[in-house]
């Protein structure tokens, strides 16, 4: 190889390219990569080897490109960057590199241009396989970026707190859940350690951090945490490492939910149980408990009719009958806060009713407070019971009274209201029955109470006075009255800040009942009555007490026993207690009727959960509840017989 001519020949070159294709020729002819010599006017001038047979392997003829334009040898687009970038190189005379899809197929080449005096040689060569995995090493870049992006969305809108945390338990992330939770914003929070821990929580929470560290998963383990505003949350934690590629820990994913709510419900579910339970016993004790009382004060009172008021032991039966009151009385609060005694509910002016206790409110108050009255002159009526809805006034002034303990200044305040209720209450997790009410206010300036004792304000047998002073039935016995008046009633406090009871009391329909005319004179004039008690004292009573004034009596201690008679005798009246074993009051007055359609029923109970609860009394049916007097059973037994029946 002498000269340039004879490579040429050799190789399929073209002739000669003076002194500089002379100088390159040899040492471009056996480059392993491809090579180009082009003119500055794009004319290609010399292909070595290489280039040679990647033309040929292409199907195309080496032999005929050389002295043709260089783009019908590599015919890219003019707008191609690779040509805009040899043209550029051979304009400027500068050198370029860049890599570009081949021509003849899909390849990659990297390209090198290097400026000659009469020209340009260009470089190039295969990185298909090294751009390949270049490709895809971005493309997994890729995707890892796009799973990063859906999981930080899945984390960004989660309903739970989603809380990262680093191996030194600082915070790496801070969901939009977490700041509606906890109230703390993501930039006050993220590089520090968590905020929301109790000090009181501090050490279950680093020991199970721990477990977590070292690859134990938790699962809704119960924990308290505090918000930005003090307030402790019940919550749910769960958690888990972080691990990357390597498998090696390198953080904690924490979620929380708030269950505060729950737990709340859990609360009221297990109160309604207790208060069901000891309503039950309450119930039951009371039945039997007033029957004794009536046996009580019933002998008692026959007593008083043959003793001399001089005599010494008409004292003592007078504080016989004292201390039975005041059982009665206790008796009464234990069906009230269990919500079975039964109630006579019809249209009351509650105002009214304020007023004509405004006398004995002021002397319970004595020189403990002031008492001011603000009663709406346009109040609407209630539906309640009289008696009961008195007990409820009465009851809220005592124990705002024993809140005001002698401070100077006290006062209470008793304030009446119309309203309307829709979903005032839904924020406490009740539902309220929408409507028109009228509300009545206690309200107070005395001592005030914190949140647990609200907690438990209305529970039976709970007090905050010294043992001895006071049963803890007051308040739970406003609660049963309200409630089973189908009423609602609130507390709000503060300590040292006085509290404020609200009743909520459903409004009476326009139509008012008519009260019916009885007549005040209770002696009888031989009217036969049956008598229909289980227990043996209270029927003996009860029988004295209507024989003494001219009635006659027959006396059955169960229901068959009963009908049986009635079925073959003459009767004027039936009175018979309501719950009987075997036969209730309610079968015996069915069954009676049954043969005697008209005749007139007295019902007498110290036990009403069945009458409250399943409505077997019928509306309109006269009643007495145990204890009573001889003197009240002759009065209403007096008034049954002479009312006129109903059309």
């Amino acid at each position: 190889m002498n000269d340039l001519a004879s490579t040429c020949v050799e190789t399929s070159a073209p002739p000669a390219y003076g002194d500089l294709g002379r100088a390159l020729a040899p040492l471009l002819e056996h480059l392993g990569e491809g090579c180009f010599y082009v003119y500055d006017d794009l004319r290609v001038a010399f292909l070595n080897a290489a280039a040679r047979r990647d033309i040929a392997a292409r199907g195309a003829d080496p032999d005929g490109f050389p002295g043709e334009p260089l783009w019908n040898l590599l015919p890219y687009p003019p707008d191609w960057p690779a040509r805009v970038a040899v043209e550029q190189a051979i304009r400027d005379r500068l050198p370029c590199y860049f890599t570009t899809l081949g021509t003849y197929g899909n390849y990659w080449v990297d390209i090198d241009v290097v400026p000659q005096e009469q020209g340009v040689l260009i470089y190039y060569r295969d990185v298909t396989p090294s751009h390949n995995l270049a490709g895809a090493q971005a493309a997994s870049e890729s995707a890892l970026q796009a799973t990063t992006a859906r999981m930080q969305t899945l984390i960004d809108e989660a309903p739970l707190a989603v809380i990262l945390l680093d191996p030194d338990l600082r915070i790496v992330h801070w969901n939009p859940a977490s700041e509606a939770m906890f109230q703390w914003k993501a930039a006050e929070v993220v590089g520090r350690p968590l905020p929301t821990v109790p000090s009181d929580e501090t050490q279950s929470f680093e020991a199970n951090a721990l477990r977590t560290l070292r690859g134990e998963s938790l699962r809704a383990v119960p924990a308290r945490r505090r918000r930005k505003d003090g307030v402790v949350l019940d919550v749910q934690i769960s958690a888990t490492a972080m691990r990357n590629a390597q498998d090696a820990i390198t953080g904690i994913v924490v979620m929380i939910s708030d269950v505060t709510a729950h737990r709340k419900l859990e609360a009221q579910l297990r109160m309604a149980q207790k208060m069901e339970a000891v309503g039950m016993l309450a119930g039951g004790v009371a039945h039997d408990f007033n029957n004794l009382l009536t046996a009580i004060k019933g002998f008692t009172s026959l007593l008083q009719m043959s003793v001399s008021p001089e005599d010494e032991a008409a004292e003592f039966l007078g504080e016989i009958n004292k201390a039975a009151d005041r059982a009665a009385a206790l008796t009464a609060q234990l069906l009230a806060f269990s919500r079975r005694q039964l109630l006579r509910p019809e249209p009351i002016d509650l105002n009214a009713r304020v007023r004509e206790l405004e006398r004995m409110l002021r002397l319970l108050l004595r020189e403990d407070g002031n008492l001011v009255l603000d009663l709406d002159p346009a109040l609407n009526k209630v539906q309640a019971d009289p008696g009961q809805i008195e007990q409820v006034v009465l009851n809220l002034v005592v124990n705002a009274r024993d809140a005001l303990h002698d401070q100077d200044g006290g006062r209470v305040i008793i304030k009446t209201r119309n309203a309307e209720l829709r979903d005032e209450f839904a924020h406490w997790g009740v539902q309220e029955a929408p409507g028109h009410y009228v509300r009545l206010d206690v309200i107070d300036n005395g001592i005030g109470m914190d949140r647990a004792t609200q907690a438990r304000i209305f529970d039976p047998f709970f007090t905050t006075k010294e043992p001895g002073h006071g049963t803890g039935l007051g308040l739970a016995t406003v609660f049963g009255i309200v409630k089973q008046s189908n009423g609602y009633v609130w507390v709000e406090s503060s300590p040292g800040e006085g509290a404020s009871f609200t009743v909520y009391l459903p409004r009476a329909s326009q139509a008012a009942r008519t009260s019916e005319s009885f007549a005040t004179e209770h002696t009888g004039g031989g009217e036969i009555i049956l008598l229909v008690e289980d227990e043996d004292a209270v029927r003996r009573v009860a029988r004295r007490a209507l024989e003494l004034q001219g009635f006659r009596v027959v006396e059955a201690s169960d229901g068959q026993t009963a009908v049986e008679w009635a079925e073959a005798n003459h009767l004027d009246l039936l009175l018979t207690d309501v719950m009987m074993p075997r036969m209730s009051g309610t079968a015996v007055v069915s069954r009676i009727r049954q043969t005697k359609p008209g005749v007139k029923v007295l019902m007498m109970s110290g036990h009403s959960e069945e009458l409250t609860r399943r409505g077997t009394l019928e509306p309109g049916t006269p009643f007495i509840k145990k204890p009573f007097t001889p003197a009240q059973l002759t009065q209403i037994v007096r008034d049954t017989l002479d009312a006129v029946p109903a059309d």
